[in-house]
């Protein structure tokens, strides 16, 4: 009975244990998710470059750095992976920003070109990108004129009959 007791307290140790773990990591991935919200976008472009710097200071030790002798190798992607993370955070800040700047003027920016097109454009006059629909669009599109299930043929909305082949719509 004892070692049953000693076994379930050692089991809800752990259990907490792991929690605690889990809490701080989530403490700690929230602050540095929190790191760019007060930021303004000079200050980004600033954290991007030194993001960007560190990036290839990493790269070059990897690849281009002296050897001494042995046989070069490709860098292992997971070296990298902090320097990506944190580069796609402030872009991710950064394109939030801009979007809503270009929002407030009634513009929206081409993810292909980065060109300033209007809110409403479905196609980017400069690079022919063409802008998702949204799904509103489309309920407010006119629905398409009703056809014969036999033959094709258009009929008027309120057909019970088909026109050219009789057929019971």
């Amino acid at each position: 009975m004892e070692e049953k007791k000693e076994l379930e307290k050692a089991v809800e140790e752990e259990v907490v244990a792991t929690e605690e773990v889990k809490a701080v990591e989530a403490v700690d991935e929230e602050k540095e998710n929190d790191e760019f919200v007060n930021v303004n976008k000079e200050e980004l472009k600033k954290k991007l470059n030194e993001a960007y710097t560190e990036l290839g200071s990493k790269f070059y030790k990897e690849v281009c750095a002296p050897t001494s002798g042995r046989p070069r190798e490709l860098p292992r992607p997971s070296l990298f992976n902090d320097s990506v993370g944190r580069i796609k955070n402030i872009k991710e800040k950064m394109d939030k920003i801009i979007s809503a700047e270009l929002a407030a003027k009634g513009l929206k920016a081409c993810p292909d070109c980065e060109n300033e097109v209007v809110l409403a454009s479905k196609f980017c006059n400069m690079c022919g990108y063409k802008f998702p629909s949204k799904p509103d669009e489309k309920k407010m599109r006119p629905t398409a004129v009703p056809r014969c299930k036999q033959c094709g043929a258009n009929l008027e909305p309120d057909s019970v009959f088909c026109p050219d082949c009789g057929k019971r719509q």
